[in-house]
């Protein structure tokens, strides 16, 4: 099968082309041939379901990011359960969790764009399916243990950082260029939705102690995954030809993303926003009871974050995407943060949590939109390796230092912090780029 490539102009600049990357290897329905709502402005956010392998895609994250949100929310109670309900050990589960994807994710993004990337996929589900089981046998049997729990929490964290870029990129070769900034947003709706359903249906397992059925769930909904997984059919991806080193791989695409910009000042956007700010996350389990004096609102409260941040993914597939508003966006969010901060009502407390959900998930679709659309699919899986180090890479330390914070201070002024440093990054980046 042959592999053409086809230029897209993003701006004005000469770095702003983008390679397409898709318009041969996308082997869904062809456009002449999807419904003609698509084609209206009401249609465009779901053009990408028009192609089946998206639509797979879609089923696989749909059934597994819902198994990841019962068993997420299972593992923060799990830990505040053995641990009396210790800041600073929560902290330390975000930091297992989520470190693979820091140091692990440039390697990640080399083998995506080096090897076939649905076989890294469907290795990436294996070890979580593995980590998962072996973790519900020993929440079941009595012997889990917080060292376990964090060595089962780092295994799942290296799946994840595997996944991460090859989902991605897969996602981007699925679909036609044009129809790129739609596979992105109803990517991230489709991982949104499952904060939503996840949570709901985590509610009963943890108010009734039954957080070894929760990692069992979500072996099984990793299993369906992979199997849906498997049945996508696109091109075979054809790497970049050359022999250079990892090392020299994950140089140049840092330096592909400085070349195609905005690539770069998203990705540092990025970052500041995960660790001042989606790091809260941290300490809602906590929080809850502390200051709401109680422990079932908790996923609860996680499937409202989950309800705005649904919102908040979809509305990027109608809007243009620039970096112009973010700011504003990222001022709007670090208020929800303060005001949650400062409330000792349960009704403020979820109605704040489901707007910082909106505001957080309609900045990240937004920036991971910008990125995708500037950036050559043969660095793809390098840069998108970027984006994963920005975003989940840098949650174990703004979480491990959340936790350590409010283990010093208390919850509250830990909260109050990062809703001003927030804050005060959004009004720089109004300053930055409301002029272009």
């Amino acid at each position: 099968m042959v592999k053409t490539r086809v230029e897209e102009s993003l701006g004005a600049n000469p770095g702003d082309a983008a390679l397409n990357p898709a318009d041969s290897v996308a082997m869904g329905v062809p456009g002449s041939r999807a419904p003609r709502w698509l084609e209206t402005s009401s249609g465009r956010p779901f053009r990408a379901l028009a192609h089946r392998p998206y639509k797979l895609l879609m089923m696989a994250f749909l059934v597994n990011q819902t198994g990841f949100w019962i068993s997420h929310l299972s593992l923060q109670q799990l830990m505040v359960d053995l641990t009396n309900n210790a800041p600073l050990m929560v902290g330390v589960l975000f930091f297992a969790l989520f470190i693979p994807a820091f140091v692990l994710a440039p390697l990640a993004g080399v083998a995506a764009d080096r090897f076939e990337r649905k076989r890294i996929v469907l290795a990436s589900y294996l070890l979580i399916i593995t980590a998962s089981s072996l973790l519900a046998t020993t929440t079941l049997t009595g012997v889990i243990s917080p060292p376990l729990l964090l060595g089962f929490a780092l295994l799942m964290g290296t799946g994840f950082a595997f996944a991460g870029p090859a989902n991605m990129a897969i996602a981007a070769n699925s679909v036609p260029f044009e129809d790129l900034s739609s596979a992105v947003s109803l990517q991230s709706v489709a991982n949104n939705s499952t904060r939503v359903l996840g949570p709901t249906l985590a509610a009963p397992l943890v108010a009734g102690g039954a957080l070894g059925a929760s990692f069992g769930i979500y072996a099984i909904a990793a299993s369906i995954g992979a199997l849906l997984i498997s049945r996508i059919q696109i091109a075979e991806f054809v790497p970049q030809p050359g022999d250079a080193g990892i090392f020299s791989r994950i140089r140049s695409g840092f330096e592909h993303a400085r070349e195609r910009r905005p690539s770069l000042a998203a990705l540092g956007i990025v970052a500041v926003l995960s660790i001042f700010g989606g790091s809260h996350i941290a300490l809602i389990p906590v929080f809850n009871e502390e200051v709401l004096g109680t422990r079932e609102l908790f996923p609860w409260m996680m499937a409202l974050t989950g309800v705005g941040a649904l919102c908040g993914s979809l509305i990027t597939g109608f809007r243009t995407r620039s970096l112009r508003a973010t700011g504003v966006q990222t001022g709007l969010y670090a208020l929800c943060i303060g005001a949650f901060a400062t409330t000792h009502d349960w009704r403020i407390a979820l109605a704040t949590q489901m707007l910082s959900g909106f505001f957080f998930f309609w900045l990240m679709t937004n920036l991971q939109t910008v990125i995708q659309q500037a950036v050559e699919d043969s660095n793809r899986g390098r840069v998108m390796s970027l984006f994963q180090v920005c975003w989940a890479g840098l949650l174990p330390f703004g979480g491990l230092a959340m936790g350590a914070m409010a283990n010093a201070i208390g919850v509250v002024p830990t909260l109050e912090a990062a809703s001003i440093i927030t804050l005060l990054f959004g009004v720089a980046v109004s300053l930055r780029y409301w002029r272009h």
